[in-house]
Parts: structure tokens; sequence; C-alpha cells
């Protein structure tokens, strides 16, 4: 396991999507992040392919954990996939995910989302800083 922020630590400490998801954190630093899921037989549709809404969660998931290391509790202001090529159920995805813009209020994440060393999906999100109350 990479480093974690431990901001990063405190926000996931209960989201019960990641559970649901079957997401790991791998590392979550400095504007970067590695999200991992194993695909299970009950996330692939009919065609037994990965669902594209898992594959979207763990490029999420990466991007929102990249994020919030460079702007504390960042919400998403918009986000695009482009799927490149299936996976199946026992297949492991890894998104990787990179600042590669950001200033007081704003940050570009981009994510790749790779199975067996292939790059399975490209992910970019923009995040927002919001106010706490």
């Amino acid at each position: 396991m990479g480093t974690i922020d431990p901001f990063i630590l405190t926000l996931t400490s209960d989201e019960p999507a990641l559970d649901w998801f079957g997401l790991t954190i791998e590392h979550a630093h400095d504007g970067s992040a590695v999200v991992t899921v194993t695909v299970s037989a009950e996330q692939v549709n009919a065609s037994r392919r990965t669902h594209g809404g898992v594959v979207f969660a763990v490029a999420d998931q990466a991007f929102a954990m990249a994020a919030n290391t460079v702007l504390r509790y960042a919400a998403t202001a918009d986000a695009s996939i482009q799927y490149l090529a299936p996976t199946g159920a026992g297949d492991v995805l890894t998104a990787t995910a990179r600042t590669s813009f950001r200033d007081e209020r704003r940050a570009v994440i981009d994510v790749d989302v790779t199975a067996d060393g292939r790059t399975i999906a490209v992910f970019r999100g923009t995040a927002r800083a919001v106010r706490q109350a």
C-alpha cells in the first residue's frame, strides 16, 4: 500500500460505497491516487463484461481521492469517461489518478483505468472546493 493522506482516511472512514463496490484505496497523496477493484460475478452485464458503472466508479473514486488531497471537501463539477476495452469477472481494475491543473478553488484530475497492463478507460473530472458549515 502507498501513502494515504490522513484527511482521506478520515473522509472515507464511514463510506459504505467503498465496501459495496469492493474498492480499495491503495494510494492517495499530493494530488495523486490509486484505487483498485476486483470485478465480481455480480458486477458484469448480460454480455459478461464489466458493467460500465463499475469502471466509472473505480475511476471516480480515484478522482475524488486525488482531488481531496489538494482541495479539502472537493465536490465533482463535471466528469467524463471513454471506455476503450472490455474486462470481465476476476479482472483487477486499477484506476490511477493525477492532478493536471489546480488553483485555490478547482482541480482537474485525469484517471487511467487499466487491467493486465492495458488501458481500458480514460476519465477526466473537475473538482470544486465547497464551503463547509
